[in-house]
């Protein structure tokens, strides 16, 4: 195969990226666990979550509105 000056210099760097990570993944580790995690009793999320006010319920009702009614027309522009 013929590479120009480009590909060469392209292929070389991506052979040492990698080379690289590969021998730079025995270093440095998180020492993060997933054992440190909050973990929240489903209870309260369910309490939380029915505690959330919905916003913009009009620009989201306008917008289901806009889709059902222009629906016919993507299914023309589309067939």
């Amino acid at each position: 195969m013929d590479f120009n000056a480009a590909e060469k210099e392209e292929f070389g760097f991506s052979r040492n990226y990698f080379l690289a990570k590969e021998m730079g993944s025995s270093g440095k580790k998180s020492a993060r666990k997933l054992s440190d995690i909050n973990v929240v009793d489903e209870h309260e999320l369910r309490e939380a979550s029915a505690n959330i006010e919905p916003k913009h319920q009009n620009d989201i009702a306008d917008l289901i509105n806009s889709y059902k009614s222009l629906y016919p027309k993507w299914v023309f522009d589309l067939s």
